[in-house]
């Protein structure tokens, strides 16, 4: 019987079975598969795939929309399939396949040799369901360095292939990770039909039949003939108005009639000063007297005086002359209040801008116009200059009025190019209605639309351009 007391050995550590376990370098005895044990690393190996393979579908799940799906497929599933780089292309109504994403690539030049490169090659391809290796020893003449692909398409519901994902690498692809890749581009391309309806999964393009069919319809419609239009503004003239002149150099210095108001004849329009022509008149009456006073006393004297009778003849010339003078002052004196000739309505700028102006003799100051008798007036800039004649048709569009245009007749072109307010140049024309509608106002304005001869379509448009060409190439 052994004593309580006893302590017992301390148990010796067995050695562990060849090719089970073997200790830490700690000391620890944890269980550790051993290099001759092949089955435990593909197990564990296996279960860190489907994680990362449970854990991307989780994160495409969460994608917003088509364009993150697309950078998602060519970028973060490198961690589960092993490729070194990666392309998504899309296919449009054409059949043709459109890159959209490249890897570590935010922004795409479709034009790039390489992405050109491989979109030849895909489009060449006979894509079907199912993972197809791709010889990418072709692209940039050899030079490039991942000769190994994996071609992955995507398909709707209905089995239609709407993109493809390429992925290349440099050793060639394990069924397993074919299998894999299969497996990722199915969950893509359920994203894609999650976000984006069945119809617009291929990328819009031009129709076949629209390449050729638009433009042949574009070349017949060009050739179709369309009167020659262009647009200028015009102004709400006089028609034949009443000019009213200065009758003297002087200055204004008094306006007696308002602008755009109806006078009647003989009402006082404006007046220049008189201050010189007053003093003239004056003198040319005291004129008058002296020589009256000098024929009188040659006449009385003449009876006895052979010398004041030969001075008679030549007395009374002088007081005509000073006579002459006299009516001469006196009528600078009346015309230096201009009165209207007729009856109508009196266009002028402003009051402020005639008074103390100075004018010349015949220089026009305002005008009086019948309001029932209107033309309208139209600068047409030389750049938009057409071939017109007389009694082409003019449509006018009012700027108080812009929905209600009115119809006119050409009546004058100018030959040469006046320049306008604007200090451009222009061809003055002139309009007269030919429509039945009340009388305009006159001053209104406007733009015009100038009608001429009928040319094609092609060049109506292009006019500009042509013009432009010509001008600079000087043809």
């Amino acid at each position: 019987m052994t004593s309580p007391n006893r302590a017992h050995p301390a148990p010796q550590s067995a050695a562990p079975p060849a090719g089970k376990t073997i200790p830490f370098p700690a000391g620890n005895a944890r269980p550790q598969a051993l290099p001759s044990d092949p089955a435990r690393p593909a197990a564990d190996d296996g279960a860190a795939r489907l994680v990362k393979l449970v854990t991307l579908e989780g994160a495409i799940r969460e994608l917003p929309d088509v364009a993150t799906i697309a950078f998602h497929a060519v970028n973060d599933a490198r961690n589960l399939l092993a490729f070194r780089q990666g392309w998504f292309l899309r296919r449009n109504r054409r059949g043709r396949f459109v890159t959209e994403a490249v890897s570590d690539v935010p922004a795409i030049d479709l034009n790039a040799p390489l992405v050109l490169d491989v979109a030849k090659l895909v489009n060449g391809l006979t894509v079907a369901p199912g993972a197809q290796a791709v010889d990418l020893s072709r692209l940039q003449d050899g030079r490039y360095p991942l000769p190994s692909g994996l071609l992955l398409p995507l398909a709707d519901r209905s089995g239609r292939v709407f993109a493809v994902l390429l992925l290349a690498r440099e050793q060639p692809w394990p069924e397993a990770t074919r299998t894999i890749a299969l497996r990722v581009a199915g969950t893509y391309a359920h994203a894609f039909a999650a976000l984006m309806p069945p119809a617009l999964l291929r990328k819009w393009a031009v129709p076949r039949w629209a390449l050729i069919g638009v433009p042949l319809v574009a070349a017949l419609l060009a050739l179709v003939p369309v009167p020659m239009t262009a647009l200028a503004p015009f102004e709400v003239v006089a028609d034949a108005p009443q000019l009213v002149t200065a009758p003297m150099d002087g200055v204004i210095s008094a306006v007696a009639a308002d602008a755009n108001t109806p006078v009647q004849a003989g009402a006082l329009l404006f007046s220049l000063d008189d201050t010189r022509v007053k003093a003239e008149a004056l003198i040319a009456a005291q004129k008058v007297q002296v020589a009256a006073s000098r024929l009188a006393t040659a006449r009385n004297g003449a009876f006895q005086d052979a010398e004041l009778k030969r001075s008679v003849a030549v007395t009374e010339q002088e007081l005509h002359l000073a006579q002459a003078e006299k009516d001469y002052a006196e009528n600078q004196e009346a015309r230096s209040h201009v009165r209207a000739s007729e009856a109508g309505l009196v266009i002028y700028s402003s009051r402020n801008d005639l008074v103390g102006k100075p004018v010349r003799a015949g220089e026009k100051v305002m005008e009086i116009a019948d309001p029932q008798h209107v033309a309208y007036r139209i600068e047409l800039a030389v750049s938009d200059s057409i071939t017109l004649g007389q009694g082409e048709h003019v449509w006018l569009f009012f700027d108080a009025d812009p929905l209600r245009p009115r119809a006119a007749r050409l009546t004058e072109t100018s030959y040469h190019a006046h320049p306008t307010a604007e200090g451009g140049l222009a061809y003055v024309l002139r309009a007269k209605p030919a429509d039945r509608g009340g009388p305009m106002r006159i001053g209104l304005r406007g733009t015009a639309q100038i009608a001429g001869g009928r040319v094609p379509l092609g060049f109506y448009l292009l006019r500009r351009p042509i013009a432009a060409l010509r001008q600079h190439f000087g043809w």
